[in-house]
């Protein structure tokens, strides 16, 4: 008897693991998106909507890097190598024009999409309607990701004290400058020719809340704080080219991200930068958390938004 329970256990364990095997890793790189579609479609106005919603070029960089990288397919090569890929997109005929989000991906963590068209109007229509949608999702997956297996973020008790801001960073990132109203951390290995930084400042609320106003009084706290080898050097706003500017609201502040690129005045210094300039009304001032980056010859995209996703966790406590 007890032989025969065991024998029963064992044969509903292995159908129990057989209908619910465990997806596989998703594959490749970040900011990497698989699109399945035949090449008619990708060479006409079908694809020109596409890359110019995800083949766009990312603002705040120093040279022309797309949104996405995107590595196109044809519907009759589309295969196991290419299913689990963490990003994907297919495009396919079907008998009514619609769209589908996740409904059965491929491999963990996937974002998956399959869109179905019954003429080649209708996939116009319909990849108007959803690419801006299509674009924000799987730059939020790569957010949720990073969040999910990047660097563990230990909580700056500075911060907190400071600021009244709830806000960490991963263990690599040092100390440069701690004083009353700025604070500067750095991570800059010995073996790289590569700095990403964070300050955190504040000043008394700007009026009119603007890029223009907010980058005259950035400009105003670089020029004391962040001072190069030479005693002239400090870092300030690249003026000459127009920064990127959104708005955007986190528990129910106002914040206007402003992307750009930073120089060292005086000196041959200079690179990208994200700010989160945050109206905090409630407390009389503007919150400002910045990444930057030095990084001569290299690709900048990811690591710019590695920046972004870090400055964009944070929490203004209650009061101060």
């Amino acid at each position: 008897m007890r032989n025969s329970y065991l024998i029963l256990v064992l044969i509903l364990s292995s159908c129990l693991s057989f209908d619910n095997t465990p997806l596989p890793s998703h594959t490749g790189a970040v900011n990497e998106v698989v699109i399945v579609i035949d090449d008619p479609l990708w060479e006409g106005a079908c694809g020109d909507s596409i890359r110019h919603y995800l083949n766009s070029e990312v603002p705040g960089l120093s040279w022309i890097e797309p949104l996405f990288d995107i590595i196109q397919i044809n519907v009759s090569d589309f295969g196991r190598i290419f299913e689990t890929h963490r990003n994907l997109i297919i495009v396919q005929k079907g008998e009514k024009t619609n769209i589908y989000f996740n409904t059965k991906p491929y491999s963990r963590n996937q974002w998956f999409c399959v869109i179905e068209y019954e003429t080649a109007s209708d996939l116009q229509n319909i990849l108007g309607e959803y690419l801006p949608i299509i674009s924000h999702q799987i730059e939020q997956k790569e957010q949720e990701r990073y969040d999910f297996v990047g660097p563990p973020k230990k909580p700056l008790p500075s911060a907190a004290k400071k600021f009244n801001l709830n806000f960490g960073l991963p263990n690599k990132y040092k100390s440069v400058l701690d004083t009353n109203g700025f604070s500067w951390l750095e991570y800059n290995p010995p073996d790289k020719e590569i700095i990403k930084g964070v300050f955190i400042y504040e000043y008394a609320g700007v009026r009119p809340f603007n890029a223009t106003t907010l980058l005259m009084a950035r400009d105003s706290v670089l020029k004391q704080f962040v001072l190069g080898v030479s005693d002239s050097s400090y870092m300030t706003t690249e003026h000459q080219y127009a920064p990127h500017v959104s708005i955007h609201n986190h528990d129910d502040l106002q914040i206007l991200r402003v992307k750009g690129l930073w120089k060292m005045s005086n000196a041959f210094m200079g690179g990208s930068f994200v700010s989160n300039f945050i109206c905090d009304t409630a407390n009389n001032r503007v919150l400002a958390l910045e990444g930057f980056l030095f990084s001569p010859g290299e690709d900048k995209r990811n690591r710019m938004k590695e920046l972004e996703w870090i400055i964009s966790d944070f929490k203004i406590r209650s009061s101060k």
